[in-house]
């Protein structure tokens, strides 16, 4: 039996994430580039999947998968 919580919603098949604490849900087979492109990001951040900081040009390869965690860090300049 597979323990994948899979969701239908509207004829499409969405897995449950969680993004910086939050639950959200994504199109099954949607990869971590498809996930960044949603947010509204500064030009500069780093991103953290299952407590493994992940390279840029890994985004496009990982399917992100039910239960996955992903922390996303931006940074800011104070004084």
């Amino acid at each position: 039996m597979n323990s994948v919580k899979e969701e239908f919603v509207i004829g499409m098949v969405m897995v449950q994430i969680k993004v910086n604490g939050e639950f959200e849900k994504i199109k099954n087979n949607s990869n971590l580039e498809d996930l960044l492109n949603l947010k509204k990001l500064p030009s500069v951040f780093v991103v953290e999947l299952n407590k493994k900081i992940i390279k840029k040009d890994e985004y496009k390869k990982i399917i992100l998968k039910d239960g996955d965690i992903v922390e996303i860090a931006t940074f800011c300049a104070g004084g």
